[in-house]
């Protein structure tokens, strides 16, 4: 058993180093387009850009249905042809968006919002129904570890989109022409997943009514999850953009950007973790369920602690040196944040694990708890201490779900992560804590290098990580495919 679970975790720490590479490349291309567009929109215009995107992120709920995760799930059953069920799944998701395309930028235009706001909702639409299907498809990618494609794909569309800001910046086309470019990010990565794709699996327009009927009854408790979800996750922003200055969205929203590419960075590594996940509880394996989870608990760990407590030290300069001086605020919010986004990273571990046991509906009362005091709460805080009051806000809404999914997979697999590991990742992240502390006011990108650095020798001497499997991911080896289990066999 133990053999086998590394074996596969081999395996997925392998596409994990191509994600971890390509996502590299992809964050940096990120960060060098976040740096444009703050610089150039500045707090208001930014403030615009996060209005825009909360505002299609709370409504676009009615398209997205929670697909990504069921898609994982339902291909990943090896009683299903994958085939017919993904070319089921891609139909569903472009009638959908037909209807998401019609129906959101008219709600948009109800809005007592500018002008320019609502015309970038019409615009950011189309990115939008671009992303969610690209989601869709990366489950694909994820399912058969095969991630370079999509690595590849989203590098080669990064670069455009780059290069399409600063096209659009050149010739000042405002926050319409950033809209565009994010348009054309997402066409160009969707055409290259489809591509690749295509040469996985056959894909074509299917509609199955009992095929239809799974997919829905997979999806809808995840939809009514995500729904409630991003009330309090989004909601923030939302309420933000109806109560405060824009300059204040834009200040808040600011720090929001950039931490997302971290917690997409995390759902991609999760992502890769659901298809066996989905396996093992498709024949009541717990053991190595519970071997999974704990094993992906203390890589998750190893990341989190370290990033929140070097956030407290470097958040402020990191912000100053992308975005300009003008949201050196935005880094102390950002620094608070981290404490949400180390929340949301385990969390996903738990969510994921709860999707592949199929008992999400379980959990629809947490999320219908947590949105309720969220909402309660940003009403009385935005109000009074803006930005502040939304950041701790979401901090505690943050915590409230990993408790409460903790609390269910404790339920249902008798498993609560044991926390050796997270204790060496303490003692290592409170001596680089004292690293930086003594370093002192320094060159940003020497403290930032220095300090990771110093944190993964202080865990190597502490035994913070298992040595043998960094050994194995060293090595690289590609396993045969007939020692994969026929859930992780390309169909």
């Amino acid at each position: 058993m133990i053999t086998l679970v590394m074996s596969e975790l081999k395996q997925v720490a392998q596409n994990t180093i191509i994600q971890t590479v390509g996502k590299a490349i992809s964050i940096g291309l990120a960060l060098i387009g976040f740096a444009l567009m703050a610089r150039y929109l500045g707090q208001v215009g930014f403030g615009y850009y996060s209005t825009i995107f909360s505002f299609l992120t709370i409504f676009g709920i009615l398209f997205d249905l929670g697909l990504q995760m069921s898609t994982s799930k339902l291909i990943s059953d090896p009683k299903l042809n994958e085939s017919e069920v993904f070319s089921n799944i891609i139909t569903f998701r472009v009638v959908t968006s037909l209807f998401f395309m019609l129906l959101v930028p008219a709600v948009g235009w109800l809005f007592p919002y500018e002008l320019v706001i609502r015309q970038g909702i019409i615009i950011a639409t189309i990115a939008f129904v671009f992303s969610a299907m690209n989601s869709v498809m990366t489950s694909l990618f994820q399912k058969h570890l095969i991630m370079h494609q999509a690595v590849i794909s989203e590098v080669s569309a990064k670069i455009i989109y780059v290069l399409g800001l600063v096209v659009a910046i050149h010739y000042d086309w405002g926050l319409l022409g950033i809209m565009g470019a994010l348009v054309l990010d997402g066409l160009i990565i969707f055409c290259l997943l489809f591509y690749f794709a295509r040469k996985t699996i056959s894909i074509k327009f299917n509609w199955n009514p009992a095929i239809q009927k799974l997919i829905l009854k997979t999806t809808w408790p995840l939809a009514l999850t995500i729904a409630l979800n991003l009330v309090y996750f989004k909601g923030d922003i939302f309420i933000m953009s109806l109560i405060s200055t824009q300059a204040e969205v834009g200040l808040y929203g600011a720090p929001y950007r950039m931490l997302e590419v971290l917690i997409n960075l995390a759902y991609l590594f999760l992502g890769l973790i659901l298809p066996i996940l989905a396996a093992a509880a498709a024949v009541a394996d717990r053991q190595k369920m519970v071997s999974i989870i704990q094993s992906v608990f203390d890589f998750l760990i190893t990341m989190i602690i370290p990033m929140i407590v070097g956030g407290y030290f470097l958040s402020v300069p990191i912000m100053t040196l992308l975005a300009g001086n003008d949201f050196a605020i935005s880094g102390q919010i950002m620094s608070i944040l981290l404490l949400a986004v180390g929340s949301i990273f385990l969390a996903g571990l738990f969510g994921y694990a709860i999707v592949a046991l199929g008992i999400q509906k379980k959990m629809i009362k947490f999320y219908a708890i947590n949105a309720i005091i969220s909402v309660i709460g940003y009403l009385i805080f935005i109000p009074r201490y803006s930005y502040w009051g939304a950041a701790w806000m979401t901090v505690f809404t943050e915590l409230f779900i990993l408790i409460s999914a903790a609390y269910m997979i404790r339920k249902q697999l008798q498993f609560f992560p044991r926390f050796q590991i997270a204790q060496k990742a303490l003692v290592a992240s409170l001596a680089m804590a004292a690293y930086l502390f003594l370093l002192g006011p320094i060159n940003l990108f020497f403290a930032l290098f220095s300090a990771t650095a110093f944190y993964f020798i202080i865990l190597y001497l502490i035994k913070g990580f298992d040595t043998r499997l960094i050994a194995e991911i060293i090595k690289r080896k590609n396993e045969d495919t007939d020692n994969q289990p026929p859930s992780l066999r390309p169909a």
